[in-house]
């Protein structure tokens, strides 16, 4: 289950990473930074692990001593940690619960794509990407945005040459793949979507640089 800070994220995390950041960077309103917290409790951490905290037998020890990971034995203690607001927590958590026990969330859907349900735990019922949190201690790790290879990159034009303020190609200087501007213009629809692009320009830049541009 995923908060920000005093509201709850108006997504469904078992979507994809991409998604999830789009849905965030949405709820957040003008100079507020992008960040949230995905908070599970002591049953779903040593069954899957929480990003970097890896479950059983791994111990969590050295997550919490870095402050990688947060921990409590408490929803309204987790939530002083991560200055989550505590009683907005709980009710979120509480109507979490109701849904995960039904096997379906009415909000946003969790479960029910055939994204999410390859996603989730195909055993476990009655929805294979809902799961209740009740066993503490409960635990949260912070989640923030990260660049891609299709997030920016260097202007080329279509010789894969570097182009410079008035659009003019720089003499030498080529990009292609992760350094040169995502046709994907900051989308991510699947992993591995900038190998056809970074292939493709840079057998175009190779045949410029051979001169073998009139084809």
């Amino acid at each position: 289950m995923v908060m920000r800070d005093a509201c709850v994220v108006s997504v469904n995390e078992a979507d994809s990473y991409h998604d999830y950041m789009c849905a965030l960077f949405n709820a957040c309103g003008p100079g507020e930074p992008p960040v949230s917290w995905l908070i599970c409790d002591h049953r779903a951490q040593r069954r899957y692990g929480l990003g970097w905290s890896r479950p059983f037998p791994f111990p969590t020890a050295s997550c919490v001593r870095t402050g990688y990971l947060y921990k409590d034995p408490t929803l309204a203690g987790l939530a002083r940690q991560s200055g989550i607001d505590a009683p907005q927590l709980e009710t979120t958590v509480n109507t979490f619960n109701q849904f995960a026990e039904k096997g379906c969330d009415p909000e946003f859907g969790r479960g029910e794509s055939l994204y999410n349900k390859n996603q989730g735990e195909a055993l476990h019922g009655p929805n294979p990407s809902l799961g209740s949190l009740r066993q503490g201690p409960f635990y949260a790790v912070n989640l923030v945005p990260g660049s891609l290879g299709t997030f920016a990159g260097l202007q080329t034009d279509a010789c894969a040459r570097v182009l410079d303020d008035d659009e003019t190609p720089i003499p030498g200087l080529f990009a292609v793949g992760n350094d040169m501007n995502s046709i994907m213009n900051g989308y991510y629809p699947s992993g591995g979507i900038t190998l056809g692009p970074g292939m493709t320009f840079g057998f175009i830049a190779g045949r410029t640089l051979a001169g073998q541009t009139d084809e």
